[in-house]
Protein backbone atom coordinates (compact mmCIF):
# COMPACT_ATOMS: atom_id res chain seq x y z
CA UNK A 1 0.00 0.00 0.00
CA UNK A 2 1.80 3.67 -1.03
CA UNK A 3 1.11 6.07 1.08
CA UNK A 4 0.74 9.77 -0.04
CA UNK A 5 2.52 12.94 1.70
CA UNK A 6 0.41 14.30 4.33
CA UNK A 7 -0.76 18.18 3.48
CA UNK A 8 1.48 20.76 4.09
CA UNK A 9 4.49 18.13 3.99
CA UNK A 10 6.83 19.32 1.50
CA UNK A 11 8.70 17.14 -1.04
CA UNK A 12 12.54 17.41 -0.73
CA UNK A 13 14.86 16.58 -3.68
CA UNK A 14 17.84 14.61 -3.74
CA UNK A 15 20.62 17.21 -4.23
CA UNK A 16 22.33 14.08 -6.35
CA UNK A 17 20.67 16.73 -9.45
CA UNK A 18 23.50 19.12 -9.30
CA UNK A 19 26.06 17.89 -11.77
CA UNK A 20 29.95 18.98 -12.83
CA UNK A 21 28.45 21.34 -15.56
CA UNK A 22 25.96 23.17 -13.50
CA UNK A 23 29.07 23.89 -10.86
CA UNK A 24 31.51 24.93 -13.82
CA UNK A 25 29.41 26.88 -15.07
CA UNK A 26 28.63 29.40 -11.72
CA UNK A 27 32.19 29.12 -11.43
CA UNK A 28 32.75 31.01 -15.56
CA UNK A 29 29.34 32.86 -14.28
CA UNK A 30 31.17 33.98 -10.98
CA UNK A 31 34.54 34.09 -13.14
CA UNK A 32 32.45 36.53 -15.61
CA UNK A 33 31.40 38.74 -13.17
CA UNK A 34 34.71 39.17 -11.71
CA UNK A 35 36.10 40.30 -14.49
CA UNK A 36 32.86 42.70 -15.39
CA UNK A 37 32.76 44.51 -11.64
CA UNK A 38 36.14 44.64 -10.35
CA UNK A 39 38.09 47.10 -10.24
CA UNK A 40 41.26 45.85 -10.56
CA UNK A 41 39.95 43.93 -13.99
CA UNK A 42 38.58 47.27 -15.17
CA UNK A 43 41.74 48.87 -14.69
CA UNK A 44 43.40 46.18 -16.53
CA UNK A 45 41.02 46.02 -19.33
CA UNK A 46 41.53 49.76 -19.74
CA UNK A 47 45.02 49.79 -19.38
CA UNK A 48 46.67 47.05 -20.81
CA UNK A 49 48.49 48.45 -23.43
CA UNK A 50 50.29 50.51 -20.09
CA UNK A 51 50.69 46.89 -18.90
CA UNK A 52 52.95 45.74 -22.10
CA UNK A 53 54.96 48.69 -22.00
CA UNK A 54 55.91 48.58 -18.67
CA UNK A 55 56.83 44.63 -19.02
CA UNK A 56 59.10 45.68 -22.01
CA UNK A 57 60.64 48.47 -20.48
CA UNK A 58 61.21 45.85 -17.36
CA UNK A 59 62.71 43.33 -20.24
CA UNK A 60 65.15 46.27 -21.16
CA UNK A 61 66.00 47.19 -18.18
CA UNK A 62 66.87 43.66 -17.28
CA UNK A 63 69.12 43.03 -20.48
CA UNK A 64 70.63 46.61 -19.01
CA UNK A 65 71.62 45.67 -15.43
CA UNK A 66 72.94 42.11 -16.62
CA UNK A 67 75.58 43.89 -18.96
CA UNK A 68 76.14 46.52 -16.39
CA UNK A 69 76.89 43.56 -13.95
CA UNK A 70 79.00 41.82 -16.61
CA UNK A 71 80.91 45.34 -17.55
CA UNK A 72 81.90 45.87 -13.96
CA UNK A 73 83.05 42.29 -13.37
CA UNK A 74 85.27 42.61 -16.41
CA UNK A 75 86.46 45.99 -14.88
CA UNK A 76 86.67 44.56 -11.30
CA UNK A 77 89.01 41.55 -13.10
CA UNK A 78 90.95 43.61 -14.95
CA UNK A 79 91.91 46.38 -12.53
CA UNK A 80 92.67 43.27 -10.40
CA UNK A 81 94.92 42.23 -12.78
CA UNK A 82 96.92 46.07 -12.82
CA UNK A 83 97.17 46.10 -9.47
CA UNK A 84 98.75 42.71 -9.20
CA UNK A 85 101.13 43.49 -11.47
CA UNK A 86 101.80 47.01 -10.13
CA UNK A 87 102.36 45.54 -6.88
CA UNK A 88 105.20 42.84 -8.48
CA UNK A 89 106.71 46.16 -10.47
CA UNK A 90 107.06 47.85 -7.01
CA UNK A 91 108.56 45.05 -4.92
CA UNK A 92 110.48 43.42 -7.39
CA UNK A 93 110.90 45.52 -10.50
CA UNK A 94 113.85 47.24 -11.66
CA UNK A 95 113.90 50.65 -9.88
CA UNK A 96 113.23 48.51 -6.53
CA UNK A 97 115.77 46.64 -7.47
CA UNK A 98 118.37 49.71 -8.50
CA UNK A 99 118.51 50.90 -4.77
CA UNK A 100 118.02 47.48 -3.09
CA UNK A 101 120.96 45.70 -4.77
CA UNK A 102 123.57 47.80 -4.43
CA UNK A 103 122.37 48.43 -0.68
CA UNK A 104 122.72 44.89 -0.08
CA UNK A 105 125.68 45.04 -2.06
CA UNK A 106 127.69 47.35 0.52
CA UNK A 107 126.28 45.66 3.45
CA UNK A 108 127.63 42.58 2.12
CA UNK A 109 131.26 44.27 1.74
CA UNK A 110 131.39 46.32 5.16
CA UNK A 111 129.96 43.76 7.43
CA UNK A 112 133.50 41.90 7.81
CA UNK A 113 133.68 40.89 11.49
CA UNK A 114 130.36 42.09 12.82
CA UNK A 115 128.76 40.03 15.05
CA UNK A 116 125.66 40.70 12.72
CA UNK A 117 125.66 39.20 8.88
CA UNK A 118 124.42 41.79 5.95
CA UNK A 119 121.02 39.86 5.79
CA UNK A 120 120.79 40.93 9.69
CA UNK A 121 121.16 44.56 9.06
CA UNK A 122 119.12 44.58 5.47
CA UNK A 123 116.08 43.31 8.00
CA UNK A 124 117.29 45.89 10.71
CA UNK A 125 116.94 48.55 7.92
CA UNK A 126 113.60 47.47 6.41
CA UNK A 127 111.81 47.59 9.77
CA UNK A 128 113.64 50.71 10.84
CA UNK A 129 112.52 52.35 7.27
CA UNK A 130 108.54 50.96 7.79
CA UNK A 131 108.46 52.17 11.26
CA UNK A 132 110.10 55.70 10.16
CA UNK A 133 107.87 56.48 7.87
CA UNK A 134 104.57 55.33 9.67
CA UNK A 135 105.29 57.74 12.18
CA UNK A 136 105.90 60.15 10.05
CA UNK A 137 102.58 59.84 8.29
CA UNK A 138 101.25 59.83 11.21
CA UNK A 139 103.06 63.40 12.14
CA UNK A 140 105.55 62.67 14.86
CA UNK A 141 108.68 65.19 14.46
CA UNK A 142 110.81 62.37 15.74
CA UNK A 143 109.72 59.36 12.91
CA UNK A 144 110.00 62.88 10.32
CA UNK A 145 113.36 63.89 11.26
CA UNK A 146 114.55 60.16 11.39
CA UNK A 147 113.36 59.07 7.79
CA UNK A 148 115.41 62.40 6.23
CA UNK A 149 118.11 61.31 8.16
CA UNK A 150 118.05 57.27 6.94
CA UNK A 151 116.90 58.27 3.53
CA UNK A 152 120.10 60.08 3.57
CA UNK A 153 122.16 57.25 4.65
CA UNK A 154 120.61 55.29 1.83
CA UNK A 155 121.15 57.07 -0.78
CA UNK A 156 125.04 57.26 0.41
CA UNK A 157 124.83 53.56 0.80
CA UNK A 158 123.40 52.71 -2.69
CA UNK A 159 126.40 55.28 -4.28
CA UNK A 160 128.97 53.03 -2.69
CA UNK A 161 127.33 49.90 -3.16
CA UNK A 162 126.25 50.26 -6.64
CA UNK A 163 127.95 49.06 -9.47
CA UNK A 164 131.41 51.33 -11.16
CA UNK A 165 129.79 54.29 -12.89
CA UNK A 166 126.35 54.31 -11.51
CA UNK A 167 126.70 55.51 -8.19
CA UNK A 168 125.66 58.84 -8.65
CA UNK A 169 122.70 57.51 -11.06
CA UNK A 170 121.27 54.95 -8.65
CA UNK A 171 122.07 57.48 -5.51
CA UNK A 172 119.96 60.06 -7.70
CA UNK A 173 117.00 57.11 -8.06
CA UNK A 174 117.30 56.97 -4.21
CA UNK A 175 116.81 60.36 -3.86
CA UNK A 176 113.85 61.13 -6.15
CA UNK A 177 111.87 58.00 -4.59
CA UNK A 178 112.56 58.96 -1.27
CA UNK A 179 111.18 62.50 -1.69
CA UNK A 180 108.41 61.18 -3.90
CA UNK A 181 107.33 59.08 -0.35
CA UNK A 182 108.49 61.85 1.46
CA UNK A 183 105.43 64.16 0.08
CA UNK A 184 102.71 62.28 1.53
CA UNK A 185 104.83 61.78 5.14
CA UNK A 186 105.56 65.30 5.24
CA UNK A 187 101.84 66.88 4.72
CA UNK A 188 100.39 64.74 7.30
CA UNK A 189 98.63 66.89 9.68
CA UNK A 190 100.77 66.09 13.09
CA UNK A 191 98.70 63.89 15.14
CA UNK A 192 98.30 64.56 19.62
CA UNK A 193 101.60 63.09 20.87
CA UNK A 194 102.03 61.63 24.62
CA UNK A 195 103.25 64.89 26.45
CA UNK A 196 99.71 66.41 24.69
CA UNK A 197 97.52 63.63 26.35
CA UNK A 198 99.17 63.86 29.33
CA UNK A 199 98.80 67.52 29.14
CA UNK A 200 95.49 67.25 28.68
CA UNK A 201 94.66 64.59 31.83
CA UNK A 202 96.44 66.78 34.36
CA UNK A 203 94.35 69.80 32.81
CA UNK A 204 91.10 67.81 33.08
CA UNK A 205 92.38 66.85 37.13
CA UNK A 206 93.40 70.40 37.10
CA UNK A 207 90.05 71.44 36.48
CA UNK A 208 88.07 69.03 38.56
CA UNK A 209 89.73 69.88 42.08
CA UNK A 210 89.14 73.47 41.26
CA UNK A 211 85.61 72.07 40.64
CA UNK A 212 85.16 69.73 43.69
CA UNK A 213 86.97 72.60 46.32
CA UNK A 214 84.23 75.35 45.18
CA UNK A 215 81.45 73.40 47.26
Amino acid sequence: MHTSPASGEQHLSPIDHITTSETGEGRRRSLAAWWRDNRTALFLRDNWLLGVVALAVLAVLSVLLWAIWVIVTKLVDVMDAGLDATGAWITDGPITHSISDPMRAYLDTHTGGLPATARDLWITWLIAVGVLYLGALTGSTYARIGWAAIGALTAAAVYLGAPAGAGPTAAGLTAAVWLTLSLPAYAATSGPSLGDVLDSLTDRRARRTVTDTTY
